[in-house]
């Protein structure tokens, strides 16, 4: 039996930006000032992000807006998850024991005190992303936010959303 090879030129890779957001607020609240700050139309999805860590499952809560005009898709995504890990402390003896302690899941390993992460899909021109940083800045809940260089980023694969 021969074997084929096949060649792949070029993949082309997902075009999008990203923004990381400092906030103290809850994802529904951030949803709702970018909405109303930036006028766009960010809806929860159905199914969370979800992604096994150390044998955690973890959720991280998404919202989506599809600008028909502009041609871009925006996902505003949660990165900590807050949950709780047992761990079972004694297993010699008739009873276990389990400890229960509070437990810290990042979507983005790199960016461990980032809150939020908009991705911006499609091409957009720098002028206009200048203007949503500058924008977004200017929410008074919104400690900080700056632009991730996503050629960068060692976990991109987890911004992928399907």
């Amino acid at each position: 039996m021969q074997a084929h090879k096949m060649l792949l030129d070029e993949v082309e890779e997902d075009l999008f930006k990203l923004l990381a957001i400092y906030c103290s607020v809850e994802d529904f609240r951030m949803a709702f000032l970018l909405n109303k700050y930036l006028k766009l139309g960010l809806r929860r999805e159905r199914e969370d992000v979800d992604f096994i860590h150390q044998s955690v499952q973890a959720y991280y809560a998404r919202f989506t807006f599809k600008d028909p005009t502009n041609f871009h898709s925006y996902n505003l995504v949660a990165n900590k998850f807050k949950g709780q890990a047992s761990k079972v402390l004694n297993t010699g003896s008739l009873f276990a024991e389990d400890e229960v302690r509070p437990l810290e899941l990042n979507l983005i390993p790199e960016y461990k005190k980032v809150n939020f992460f908009l991705k911006i899909e499609e091409d957009m021109p720098d002028q206009h992303f200048n203007k949503l940083v500058n924008i977004i800045s200017q929410i008074p809940q919104v400690i900080a936010v700056h632009k991730i260089d996503v050629e960068q980023l060692k976990s991109k694969q987890n911004l992928i959303f399907e």
